[in-house]
């Protein structure tokens, strides 16, 4: 579900489309990436690993979305791993100058999704789908406790069923994951009105793009 967002958010930022096969391919391939780069994080005795939603930001900042810049930057990760000395340079940088990039590089993948957002055709069914998952997701930050003693009242369980409860309460305890859980279920039981009578045509067209275009003589 990360996958699939930050994915998004990467082709917005890129200024490819959001729609159709293209970026359907993209999914596929980011999100059969992600998995495989799960499996060998756990042959090797380490958390998963998943996509950074931080490099969306970057790509907006730099409006650099070479994948040979990634590459680049994947082989420094390794190299900085290696040599201690060349990461103790980055470690000490002040926990304050860290905490305010990455504040504004999450700020600027809010916007993307935002931006995204805006490419929907609103109907009262996405207007209920996008209130009730925002409202589960806003709630469970404001409330981190709020699903702690969702299992309290279940009996003596085994271990397997405490491993069972631990990973539901984790989950339903993840903002995010609340949220995209409802918006998921919606979509799939609320039924798609034929009319869209409140729906808008949206125009994919990238505002700086056209601004260009028309300031070429």
């Amino acid at each position: 579900m990360e996958a699939i967002g930050d994915i998004t958010a990467s082709a917005e930022v890129s200024r490819v489309e959001v729609q159709g096969s293209e970026f359907e391919t993209r999914i596929q391939g980011g999100v059969l990436a992600d998995g495989i780069g799960g499996f060998f994080s756990a042959l090797f005795t380490v958390t998963p690993l998943s996509t950074f939603a931080q490099n969306n930001g970057v790509i907006a900042i730099t409006r650099c979305a070479n994948r040979g810049a990634g590459r680049w930057c994947c082989f420094f990760l390794i190299l900085f791993g290696v040599l201690g000395k060349i990461s103790g340079v980055f470690l000490s940088i002040p926990n304050p100058v860290l905490g305010g990039v990455t504040t504004f590089l999450f700020a600027n993948v809010a916007v993307s999704g935002i931006r995204v957002l805006s490419y929907i055709a609103f109907t009262r069914r996405e207007r209920f789908i996008l209130a009730a998952a925002l409202s589960f997701g806003v709630g469970d930050l404001l409330v981190p406790t709020l699903f702690t003693h969702l299992f309290d009242g279940v009996e003596n369980p085994n271990k397997g069923l405490q491993g069972l409860f631990t990973s539901i309460t984790i989950v339903l305890s993840t903002p995010f994951l609340s949220s995209g859980i409802v918006a998921v279920l919606l979509n799939l039981i609320l039924p798609v009105d034929p009319s869209h009578d409140e729906a808008m045509p949206i125009d994919l067209v990238d505002p700086e793009a056209k601004s260009k275009n028309q300031a070429d003589p």
